[in-house]
């Protein structure tokens, strides 16, 4: 999975994208992303994008709440259209400061967990 504005989110270049990802390898992400859920007690909604931010498979756990299913594709998305994952966002929003201006961002999810 994976900002640029007047500057960069990070000193490196951000990865290239690779093919799209499988059907077949969508499940499996699915299936490891889940299993960590139950063996934390979390109920999420799961969702996983191809290089192109479209949405391959989505899952959403029984007790997830509603409001989970856009802040998933929001997160998925952003990872994609960005090449990096969300948590960067995250902790350059953590250390405030001009970093701040990344909340203005249109289309970039800071959120690294959704709400459980």
């Amino acid at each position: 999975m994976l900002v640029l504005a007047a500057g960069s989110a990070g000193a490196q270049g951000p990865p290239p994208y690779g093919p799209p990802i499988t059907l077949e390898q969508a499940k499996k992400v699915i299936a490891g992303a889940e299993a960590e859920s139950k063996k934390n007690n979390w109920s999420m909604m799961i969702t996983v994008l191809d290089s192109g931010g479209n949405v391959v498979l989505m899952e959403r756990m029984d007790g997830a709440q509603l409001g989970s299913i856009e802040v998933a594709r929001d997160k998925a998305w952003s990872a994609v259209a960005f090449r990096r994952p969300t948590k960067v966002f995250e902790d350059l929003v953590g250390q405030g400061s001009r970093n701040l201006r990344l909340l203005k961002l249109n289309g970039a999810s800071p959120i690294i967990e959704a709400l459980k």
